[in-house]
């Protein structure tokens, strides 16, 4: 534990001024860890993926980061139909297996694209782009101290050390906090914060478990070591990638 409150307090400050600073220095850092994300979960497939589609989502990666950045999201549609496009021709030539290729697109989406909403949040939902970390972290980080201290009821076998107690005490948190940031800087959202806080918990924790039975299926602890304690840059974004997702389905709505 001690390990992960260390790496903790050293990686947040820089998470912080990233987010404070947003602009290149937010996209370049959204680049740099969808490269190492789709790294590690080419890695942790195995022998069902190949050197040849991890190269292919590299490149697939850096355009999707040009798009958001340059303020093109129209462009990661076609993008996506492209690369299936791609995928599908190199399975056509006998260069990637069909799982390969259906594993590549998911890898895509679920990491690539995920991560560059982050960006495309902050610069265009700038007072819901908060409640991405808000939500993910503070249900994390209380979900797992309210699972250590008064956790005794399995949540779910996929995650054994995960608790309803936890889960609970993580859901709480978040909507309190969730609260507190809307009462001082969007009071117009404190009718629906609460719901929307409960939901977006619920959601970040899934996206915990989802990830976990992905690891258990390619039989890895982690996706990678990268953060002492942590693991990978995906064992750290598994909750934030649902929460992403969940904030944009909801200002997609709302706007």
């Amino acid at each position: 534990m001690k390990t992960r409150i260390l790496s903790a307090v050293v990686l947040l400050p820089l998470l912080i001024f990233v987010l404070i600073k947003g602009g290149v220095y937010l996209s370049l850092f959204i680049l740099v860890c969808s490269l190492i994300g789709v790294n590690e979960f080419v890695n942790a497939l195995g022998k069902n993926s190949s050197q040849f589609t991890k190269y292919t989502l590299f490149i697939a990666t850096i355009i999707n980061t040009l798009i958001i950045y340059t303020k093109n999201e129209k462009l990661i549609l076609p993008l996506i139909i492209l690369l299936l496009f791609v995928e599908a021709t190199f399975v056509v030539f006998g260069k990637i297996s069909a799982v390969d290729a259906g594993m590549s697109i998911f890898v895509f989406i679920y990491v690539s694209v995920s991560l560059s909403i982050v960006y495309f949040l902050s610069s265009n939902y700038s007072i819901f782009f908060p409640y991405i970390f808000i939500i993910a972290m503070v249900t994390d980080t209380f979900a797992y101290f309210s699972g250590v201290f008064f956790g005794k009821h399995k949540l779910s076998s996929i995650s054994p050390k995960k608790t309803v107690e936890g889960a609970i005490g993580g859901i709480l948190f978040c909507a309190i906090t969730c609260f507190m940031y809307a009462y001082f800087f969007q009071k117009d959202f404190l009718s629906f914060v609460i719901p929307f806080a409960i939901i977006g918990s619920i959601i970040s924790q899934i996206g915990d478990i989802f990830s976990s039975a992905f690891k258990r299926a390619m039989n890895i602890k982690d996706y990678g070591n990268i953060i002492p304690g942590h693991g990978g840059i995906l064992d750290r974004a598994d909750s934030i990638i649902f929460t992403t997702y969940y904030i944009y389905l909801i200002v997609s709505l709302m706007y």
